[in-house]
Parts: structure tokens; C-alpha cells; sequence
């Protein structure tokens, strides 16, 4: 009898190996911090540093898959810039001056736009591609985070203190999905596969719901009460950040985050590159 507990341990012990060396295979996840953009790989789990961005808050990054670049607003400077990747000649590109603060930002490769929302500025802007043709569309509250769906149409949009809305790209059929119910939220990202949404509250519960609002679960709880800034989601894989450190959490009930990066800057947002293209 003894035996066979023993046996069964291991068998677990060594399925939780298995999990999690597979969660580490998954192509790329870039992430920004205080001072640059930095990428890992899901292969050889090392991390190098792609662009230094200087002392900006980058609290969202979106890419092209089109034309291959990176695009993120520089929150001190009030602006939106963009690198080519991947590529050796990496040079931060001013695609458009925004107003005060930028914060969230969203990539149309298919129409040519990129969207993206200020704090404390209750809109939603949009330009083209290369930052021409602004707009200016109606009123939000307290916009914070816009993720596309590109193939599908749709734009959800974090206002951080009331929920998560979903509308066409013109702002068309808006409505609030999800209601945030006193916990503020400023991180947001989408499982395509799954069509599930995903965020982090002030309260560290991760939350997942489906598109559409309904379906809301908890995964986990980080049981620390912080603003979160950074959730990305591939696969089996949900990756977030608490402070300065970068982690790792398979959707298997019962596994442990893992500490993926530890470094000595604030990370502020999380994109999940598909190597395959959306």
C-alpha cells in the first residue's frame, strides 16, 4: 500500500513537470518595464532586451503582423511609436502625438488603424497606420485597456472602474458585458481560440468570462490587492505580473504560478506574439 502511494506521488509530481515544461515551449512573449521592451523565449526561456524606451511607462503593446512592427504609447512623452520585429535594426519610429498620458492601444492591421485611449480622458482616438487621419470617437469612461478582435470585428474596451464594454470599431452597438463591481481593473487580454476574456481586479483574482460577458469564473487569486498592469493568455499558458516580477500559470486547476523574470522595474504590459501570424 505504501508502494503504490508512493508510486502515485511520483506519477503526479511528474505530470506537473510535464505541464510545465510544456507551458515553457510556446513561441514569444514580449513585456515592457520602466526602462525597455524586453522579449522571452518560450523555447530557450532566455530574455533579451529589444529596445530601451527610456524613463516611460508603456502600459500596452500591440504589433502588426502585416508590416512587422511593434507599436506602444509612451505615457510621459504623449506619443506613439513603433520598432520593426523581428529584425536587427530595431529604432523607435514617432508614429503620432497623442493628448496627455496615453495608456491603451489596440492595432487594425487589416484597415490600416490603430486605436488607443488616454488616462483620464474619457475617448477613444484613432489614426492610420502611419498616424495620419485622426479621429476622435464618442465619449467612454475612464478607458484604460482596448483589445481587438480583429477577424470578428469587435473592440473591448477596460474602463477601469465600471467594466469591460464591447463594440464594432466604430463604437457601433456598445454595451457594457462585464461590471467590475468596485474592483478596479487596468489589464485585459483575449483567448481567441477559446473565446474567453481575461483580466486581473485590484483584489488579484484572475477572471476569465467569454466573449460575450457571460461565463465569469475565477482562476486563481494572487491574494494581494494591487493595481495589475499585465495579463496575457496563449494556449494552456495565463501570463501576468506582480510588481517587478513576470509569471506563469497553466489553466490546470491546482498548479502553482512560476516566476519567470524577477527584475528591478515596475512591468507594465504583456503582449503574447503569435509567431504564425493572427
Amino acid at each position: 500500500m505504501e508502494m503504490e502511494v508512493k508510486t502515485w506521488v511520483c506519477l503526479c509530481v511528474l505530470l506537473r513537470c510535464i505541464l510545465l515544461s510544456s507551458s515553457y515551449s510556446r513561441g514569444k512573449l514580449l513585456f515592457s518595464n520602466l526602462t525597455s521592451i524586453i522579449e522571452y523565449d518560450g523555447n530557450t526561456r532566455n530574455m533579451a532586451v529589444l529596445i530601451e524606451h527610456g524613463t516611460n511607462a508603456v502600459f500596452s503593446l500591440d504589433y502588426d503582423y502585416k508590416n512587422r512592427y511593434v507599436y506602444f504609447p509612451r505615457y510621459n512623452i504623449h506619443d506613439i511609436v513603433r520598432f520593426s520585429y523581428p529584425s536587427k535594426n530595431r529604432t523607435i519610429q514617432i508614429v503620432v502625438q497623442t493628448e496627455n498620458l496615453p495608456v491603451g492601444i489596440g492595432v487594425d492591421s487589416a484597415n490600416h488603424h490603430i486605436y488607443w485611449v488616454i488616462q483620464f480622458g474619457n475617448k477613444l482616438s484613432r489614426c492610420n497606420l502611419d498616424g495620419t487621419n485622426v479621429t476622435v470617437l464618442p465619449t467612454l469612461s475612464e478607458p484604460w485597456v482596448i483589445r481587438l478582435d480583429v477577424s470578428k470585428r469587435w473592440m473591448y474596451i477596460v474602463e477601469e472602474n465600471l467594466g469591460i464594454s464591447k463594440s464594432k470599431f466604430d463604437l457601433g452597438e456598445n454595451q457594457t458585458i462585464v461590471n467590475f463591481v468596485s474592483t478596479p481593473v487596468r489589464c485585459l487580454d483575449i483567448d481567441y481560440d477559446e473565446n474567453r476574456l481575461y483580466w486581473i481586479n485590484y483584489n488579484g483574482d484572475i477572471k476569465s468570462a467569454k466573449d460575450d460577458g457571460s461565463d465569469v469564473q475565477t482562476i486563481i487569486s494572487t491574494n494581494v490587492r494591487r493595481i495589475y498592469y499585465a495579463i496575457g493568455v496563449s494556449d494552456r499558458n495565463i501570463y501576468y505580473t506582480i510588481s517587478n516580477h513576470l509569471l506563469i500559470v497553466t489553466k490546470t486547476p491546482g498548479l502553482k504560478p512560476t516566476v519567470l523574470y524577477n527584475g528591478t522595474s515596475l512591468i507594465t504590459s504583456i503582449f503574447v506574439f503569435n509567431q504564425s501570424g493572427m
